[in-house]
């Protein structure tokens, strides 16, 4: 049955302990652990934070409950490869909901709100979902992962959990980086660009990749490089193109048309790097202006269909001048010259 895993619905903690009682070693361990690391909360707040951490609990024992004998057959039959597209989609569907918010003001409005504390939650879900399946393989179980994570936060952090001392949020990452390396740096093949998924989208990954290799130096100094670098490739590639038009025969005109991809591969790069020297994430810029293509274009649409015809009755100029439409109305407001 091709559907989404299903929400989870909140249980009492009486009703969620009587779905079954999980046994593992592994979790008492982990909260052993969790016990003697993390700083105890004044005597005042205990038994709140006791309170809301016993919904975390409960959630883990709704999903324990989904897939054990006789829960959802859906839940059940699920592997960490069947979960795959679930997992890729509900991160897209924060990112969709973080699109709205570029204020601390927007959560105050329910109809942000709401919707990123789902989506937040349907992220959760998979979260917990993959780590009850480990639970089960007797891997590890979502309390491991808790408690790994805490420590890694409280290892790369010296800087709050030790006298490492740092100047400013550039400083702080920097740090991380050290530390994450000194961690690696046992192994002789190890890399600054480990650790980045193979399964990345491109331009959020060349993002990364670029940041990664500027913490170590291999970055230029200013902007005349990055600026230069784009205009070389930009005349690169317009060569190569040109050379296609110009070819004399089909296998001719295959063989350049992989230079063309490499070249137009060089270009997207380095626009990634002047965006990351003007402090701008490229897959947000290219996410924001794919926004605005389609606002606009659906005013094309809608204003050809007021006059009773079709895309494909019209043409290229009757499209130019509802798409110039379409600027001019998101622009009157600001007043912003057209460019």
């Amino acid at each position: 049955m091709a559907k989404k895993p299903s929400k989870t619905v909140k249980k009492s903690s009486s009703s969620a302990r009587k779905a079954g009682t999980r046994k593992s070693s592994a979790k008492k361990s982990a909260a052993k652990g969790a016990s003697a690391q993390a700083p105890k909360a004044p005597a005042s707040k205990n038994t709140a934070a006791a309170g809301r951490a016993q919904v975390l609990l409960d959630l883990i024992q709704t999903v324990y409950r989904l897939r054990a004998p006789g829960g959802c057959p859906w839940d059940r039959e699920q592997t960490h490869q069947s979960l795959r597209p679930y997992l890729v989609e509900e991160a897209y569907e924060v990112l969709d909901v973080l699109d709205q918010i570029d204020s601390a003001e927007k959560l105050k409005d329910a109809k942000v709100r709401e919707p990123f504390r789902e989506e937040l939650g349907d992220l959760l879900m998979q979260v917990v979902l993959h780590s009850e399946m480990t639970r089960e393989a007797g891997a590890f179980d979502i309390f491991d992962v808790a408690r790994g994570l805490n420590e890694k936060l409280i290892r790369r952090h010296p800087h709050v959990f030790g006298d490492t001392k740092v100047d400013g949020a550039d400083a702080a990452l920097t740090s991380w980086e050290k530390q994450k390396q000194k961690e690696k740096g046992k192994n002789p093949d190890s890399s600054v660009l480990d650790g980045l998924p193979k399964g990345m989208p491109s331009l959020q990954k060349a993002a990364r990749v670029i940041d990664k290799v500027t913490r170590v130096g291999f970055q230029w100094d200013d902007m005349v490089g990055p600026l230069d670098k784009l205009t070389e490739e930009l005349n690169e590639l317009r060569d190569e193109i040109l050379a296609v038009e110009g070819a004399r025969n089909e296998d001719e005109r295959l063989r350049l048309r992989g230079r063309v991809a490499d070249e137009i591969g060089d270009l997207f790069f380095t626009l990634a790097n002047v965006s990351y020297l003007s402090k701008i994430q490229p897959e947000d810029a290219l996410r924001g202006t794919l926004t605005k293509f389609e606002r606009r274009f659906r005013h094309v649409e809608r204003r050809i269909k007021e006059n009773g015809r079709s895309l494909e009755q019209s043409n290229l100029a009757e499209m130019d001048k509802y798409w110039n439409e379409a600027k001019a109305h998101e622009r009157a407001p600001e007043s912003r010259p057209r460019s």
